[in-house]
């Protein structure tokens, strides 16, 4: 996080407990109605993917541009601090990245650059200081894209609990809108965009009990509900806590928590609709349990496997849920189910697994719905660099896997 580095330890204490899987809220899928051009030359997909090695001192971090047909690198962005978002078309990247401050400030200077993908130019700078940045490798993107690509929403927080706030940035204009949305008491947060591209949701989650709070805008990005009523919602520290949350119906946000619950909140009367929960098979651990051995819940192999605090994706209304381990280290899910969006019912189970003679961390730090809502990307976490796994869907059989790309990938949006 930029600010102090008291605060930067504080938020990255709070949040670190929990999953931070990147890009989330960046994936650029199609909505369910949408389908593949009759061609039978479909696009051809690219996959743009963060890698953050920090394995020698002067290492940045980079953005890859990956071919997934002939595995390769295309082309590469180097920075520190990096974010991205990239538009629904796939022609221009939003790439956020920072430098340090002059006489050894520990603030850091954002910048934001608006690149056209094609020939790799950048069109467009803006300054884009205070962008909250999740400390370690694995990260959790902050950006997000408006249902139309008109906005881009950056959160944001200096120190103190006071000072997180959502920048909007005007796609059209290439600027920032002047006044941005203050956040109090947002620590970690969840970017959900509505499909209807004038309302933003966030959950909320650091100082107190986690809420979710929802903005309408006008036309010009301007809040029509400037008090900005939050849902709270309950939970019970160390066996249920709140995860994710994606737009379930046309006033509605359903609530995922850590143990399988799913809370159904009304917002525009700020009230719970309705509570269930998610049948997984193989079930999650239940709430409460503590392993026998003294440590193990930091081990992906003996941990209590939940849902770890990020956004999921949606695509062609099906969630791709990932599933985490009590692993404060790597941060990383070694399993995944797809759930029907309306229903809740789980449709298919992925499990990373490795065989004796080939041994793997059995993680992946970061997931993407790609190729027309056909087949899901997952960024292994591998001892001896980066590697994308790939998956078909709805059914997740593993049909592909890209090797030696970068380090530590983190985050990935797809071009369709």
């Amino acid at each position: 996080m930029v600010g102090s580095a008291l605060a930067r330890r504080w938020f990255n204490f709070r949040s670190r407990t929990f999953l931070h899987l990147a890009v989330c809220t960046l994936a650029t899928t199609l909505p369910a109605t949408a389908q593949p051009p009759a061609s039978n030359e479909l696009p051809h997909e690219l996959v743009y993917v963060m890698d953050t090695d920090r394995a020698a001192p002067a290492s940045r971090d980079h953005l890859l541009v990956v071919d997934p047909e002939r595995k390769v690198v295309l082309k590469r962005y180097a920075g520190d601090g990096i974010d991205f978002a990239l538009s629904p078309d796939g022609k221009r990247l939003y790439l956020a990245h920072s430098s340090p401050r002059p006489e050894g400030n520990e603030e850091n200077l954002g910048q934001l650059d608006v690149i056209d993908t094609a020939s790799g130019n950048i069109i467009a700078t803006a300054s884009n200081p205070d962008r909250w940045i999740t400390m370690g490798p694995y990260r959790q993107s902050q950006m997000a894209l408006s249902g139309d690509g008109s906005w881009l929403y950056i959160y944001k927080a200096k120190s103190g609990p006071d000072t997180s706030q959502i920048a909007i940035f005007d796609t059209a204009g290439n600027k920032f809108l002047r006044d941005p949305i203050p956040l109090t008491k947002c620590g970690s947060a969840v970017l959900v965009p509505w499909p209807n591209a004038r309302t933003l949701s966030v959950l909320c989650w650091g100082f107190d009990e986690p809420d979710l709070r929802t903005i309408h805008f006008g036309n010009q990005g301007v809040p029509s509900n400037p008090t900005r009523r939050a849902i709270p919602i309950s939970q019970d520290h160390g066996r249920r806590r709140a995860a994710s949350a994606f737009v379930s119906g046309e006033n509605e946000v359903t609530v995922l928590m850590s143990d399988g619950k799913s809370i159904r909140l009304n917002v525009p009367g700020g009230a719970v609709a309705s509570e269930g929960e998610i049948a997984f098979s193989p079930p999650l651990t239940p709430p409460g349990w503590h392993p026998q051995t003294p440590g193990a819940e930091h081990m992906p192999s003996l941990g209590r496997r939940y849902i770890g605090f990020g956004a999921i994706r949606e695509s062609q209304g099906r969630l791709c849920i990932p599933l985490s381990r009590s692993d404060v280290y790597m941060q990383a899910a070694d399993a995944i189910a797809v759930v029907n969006a309306k229903t809740l019912q789980q449709e298919a189970f992925f499990e990373l697994k490795s065989s004796f003679w080939n041994p793997s961390w059995n993680l992946f730090s970061g997931l993407a719905v790609g190729d027309y809502g056909q087949r899901l990307y997952l960024l292994g976490i591998e001892s001896k660099g980066g590697v994308i796994r790939v998956l078909s869907l709805p059914a997740l059989k593993q049909i592909d896997e890209i090797k030696g790309l970068g380090a530590t990938l983190t985050a990935i949006i797809p071009t369709h």
